[in-house]
């Protein structure tokens, strides 16, 4: 009875809406801090396509990391829970293309192209929807060696926060607190290097942008 009536359109709608409502009072009463924004912006600037990779366990609040003229959308499950976040983040000014099954691989690949050829910029949890966690899997090299794009890791933290008991150990986060967002350095396709060894250089750097996160939200 309770796994229908959260797939019902209206009930993914209004939990959607409660979610946003909060996060936005979450970022309204708190403080928030951004660190190396210059990597992103040199990017924009440049026209480069961009995708920008964080960890699924922090998702709730990322979408208060982008602030830029270009267009953001994130790639989302098209499982029950990813329809509720994508319903939160279209109240943020967050577009979303679904994914992240082998039903719909092909469709979100194009659309994935697409976004980018009309310098939108697209989100991607790596290591989602089901894990390991914090383990880029490697389905993101071959991404952005189709897509010719240049990969930028983001992550953020909290000095007040709950880890929850789940799969990722996803991070809730609550009103008055501090917030510290970090932009990694970008990482570009390496000819001359394997794929797991790319794929090796993109994980390092956003766990080192992830702790770094950890250390200044304290």
């Amino acid at each position: 009875m309770l796994k229908k009536f959260l797939q019902h359109n209206n009930t993914q709608k209004f939990i959607g809406w409660l979610i946003a409502f909060y996060i936005k009072v979450c970022f309204n009463t708190s403080l928030w801090y951004l660190k190396n924004e210059n990597e992103i912006l040199s990017k924009l600037k440049n026209k480069k396509k961009i995708i920008v990779i964080f960890w699924h366990n922090r998702l709730l609040m990322t979408s208060f990391c982008w602030n830029y003229e270009n267009n953001f959308r994130m790639l989302i499950s098209s499982h029950r829970d990813g329809q509720i976040i994508s319903n939160a983040v279209s109240h943020l000014g967050i577009g979303t293309i679904q994914g992240s099954s082998s039903k719909n691989k092909m469709s979100s690949l194009k659309e994935i192209l697409k976004s980018l050829k009309d310098s939108n910029v697209v989100g991607i949890t790596p290591d989602g929807p089901r894990g390991p966690r914090e383990k880029i899997k490697d389905g993101i090299i071959s991404l952005i060696r189709k897509t010719d794009a240049t990969v930028i890791p983001l992550s953020y933290s909290a000095k007040f926060k709950i880890q929850i008991n789940s799969w990722d150990k996803f991070i809730f986060v609550t009103p008055f607190n501090k917030f510290v967002a970090v932009w990694g350095n970008a990482v570009e396709y390496n000819k001359n290097k394997k794929p797991e060894e790319n794929l090796k250089v993109i994980e390092n750097e956003l766990k080192r942008v992830t702790k770094l996160s950890e250390n200044l939200a304290k």
